[in-house]
């Protein structure tokens, strides 16, 4: 795991570069505190910048930024591509030496030989910065899911990319301009997507694709993976146990990839089904007591750690058990923004972010389970708000639409002023304020809706396009709508958590927790083999009679 920072400026190379990316690699030293480096061809106006965490071959044979045996290609690299043995084999096949014994050279000697498209061979997690020193062009390249990140600027034909937006800040053509309408989407789900950036002009290379940028300036893009072209596997599997076997078998194989390393790993523990089913796989295939990890709380309608205990006495993990008070988290939160960049507002990245600080005291490498709830349908909400959305699609859409302008023109807050003040008459003086006004707005808001696809996404947002317009002046980014994806809701609810909640607020969290304690986190759920099957397979085996996620069950 690394951090990765760099610059292409085409048109006209700019001055003092060099140490703008040596100040860049600074700032991201929390994510690769062993070592840095950085390569440059001033001339071509070009600069790749590396911090390393060393994962897997310790030695200087896998020092970053490479380049390619051939001399034409020249890699950054963040991540871990766990199949890099089977690619290796594939090279040394038609007899490409390969001198390291981790993944880094691999990685560029299979682009070296195969072209871009050898990413379709990686299973792992991966951001990427690739020079081709022949066509003199850029290539920005992300995993299929979006686990690691990656952000790119691009002003006047001049391109900035980092792990971090922190990164490119070092740079005095980053413009840190606030996109409103960002600032809306953030004020509506609490998250920024992954099709947004809180500043102007500043992107994230999108899950599953890669952005090219020509000595022109011009940038294209291009997808190599979606979920839709490869979930086609109903076809090859006759029975329930037939999917039974194989996605057990796909859960073992990715578990047992993510375990190689060449230094010590661990496993975040919650005690639910997820984090439980991650550590019996990765405990079943090692040879040694496996180190587990939960966060407790003081307040006991909060607190997992007595099933996670359970789980860890049931497996015979090595377990070690931290409890969060309040006082440590709000020492913590001072660090917020620079920790997330943008604005972020999951509070369950305070316990992500101890844990992970726990964790780093034994180990550099932990398992986390995100991901399960998306792929095996194990959100609650799910049923919920399906029956909702029913019951809403059974009244005509005239009348939904008529009683929803009728309530948006009552005067609701001026109810609300009434209603305070008959409270504080009779709670001598006490001022008690009611929700009338936001209750109703929602009412308002989701009764005029259309369908089932359209209420899960207003589900989701804080405030109405109208209440973020009058605080910002500006509306959010298009509502995230799920009624492109086919299937029953269950199933387009849980696509757009993979979507958009998924790697816009789950991954964002696990990365920048685990980073600023300097230890790798990997996802075993989020093998794309799994992915792949998980939405290929019957909505029955992921809600059946051990409801949702029964499959995983």
């Amino acid at each position: 795991m690394c951090g990765i920072v760099g610059f292409y400026s085409a048109s006209a190379p700019q001055s003092n570069t060099a140490a703008q990316l040596n100040q860049a690699l600074h700032t991201l030293a929390h994510r690769g505190p062993d070592s840095s480096d950085a390569w440059f061809d001033l001339s071509r106006g070009v600069g790749l910048g590396h911090v390393r965490l060393s994962i897997l071959d310790n030695s200087n044979a896998a020092m970053q930024p490479m380049t390619s045996a051939d001399g034409r290609w020249v890699m950054v690299f963040n991540g871990e591509v766990y199949n890099f043995a089977h690619i290796r084999g594939e090279l040394q096949s038609v007899g490409v030496a390969v001198k390291s014994s981790g993944d880094s050279e691999v990685i560029l000697e299979a682009f070296a030989l195969w072209g871009l498209l050898a990413v379709n061979r990686f299973v792992g997690m991966f951001a990427i910065a690739l020079w081709d020193k022949r066509e003199q062009s850029l290539y920005l390249i992300r995993d299929r899911v979006g686990v690691k990140p990656l952000y790119y600027s691009m002003v006047n034909g001049n391109c900035l990319f980092a792990s971090e937006l922190k990164g490119m800040q070092q740079f005095p053509l980053f413009r840190p301009e606030i996109d409103k309408r960002a600032a809306g989407e953030y004020l509506r789900y609490g998250y920024l997507s992954e099709q947004s950036c809180i500043y102007e002009n500043t992107f994230k290379v999108q899950p599953g694709t890669w952005e090219r940028i020509s000595s022109s300036g011009q940038k294209t893009t291009h997808r190599y993976w979606s979920v839709e072209d490869k979930s086609n596997l109903s076809s090859t599997m006759r029975t329930d146990d037939d999917w039974t076997n194989h996605i057990e078998s796909l859960l073992a194989d990715s578990a047992r990839l993510r375990m190689i390393s060449d230094v010590p790993i661990g496993v975040f523990l919650s005690g639910g089904v997820d984090s439980s089913l991650v550590a019996a796989l990765t405990q079943a295939q090692s040879s040694q007591r496996v180190k587990t990890f939960t966060i407790g709380f003081e307040d006991e309608a909060f607190n997992e750690a007595p099933f996670a205990r359970d789980v860890a006495r049931h497996l015979g993990t090595e377990h070690q058990e931290f409890i969060m008070p309040a006082s440590m988290a709000l020492d913590m939160l001072p660090k917020w923004g620079d920790l997330y960049d943008e604005p972020f507002g999951d509070s369950s990245g305070l316990p992500t972010l101890l844990v992970s600080r726990a964790a780093a005291q034994e180990v550099k490498v932990v398992l986390s389970a995100d991901g399960g709830d998306e792929l095996f349908s194990g959100y609650g909400r799910y049923s919920i708000l399906e029956a909702r959305g029913r019951r809403l699609e059974s009244i005509p859409q005239w009348l939904r639409t008529a009683t929803s302008r009728g309530m948006s023109l009552f005067p609701w807050q001026q109810l609300d002023d009434q209603l305070a003040d008959y409270a504080s008459a009779w709670t001598s003086g006490h001022k008690l304020r009611y929700s009338t006004t936001y209750r109703a707005s929602m009412v308002a808001r989701r009764i005029g809706l259309r369908s089932s696809a359209e209420f899960y996404d207003a589900a989701h947002a804080y405030l109405s396009d109208a209440q973020i317009e009058r605080l910002i002046g500006a509306r959010a980014y298009s509502r995230r709508s799920c009624g492109d994806y086919a299937g029953p809701a269950v199933e387009q609810f849980a696509r757009w958590d993979f979507d958009h909640y998924l790697p816009g607020d789950i991954m964002t969290k696990v990365d920048r927790a685990t980073m600023s304690a300097s230890i790798e986190g990997r996802e075993p759920l989020l093998d794309h083999r799994l992915i792949e099957a998980a939405f290929s397979l019957p909505l029955h085996l992921k809600r059946g009679p051990f409801g949702p996620k029964h499959l995983l069950k």
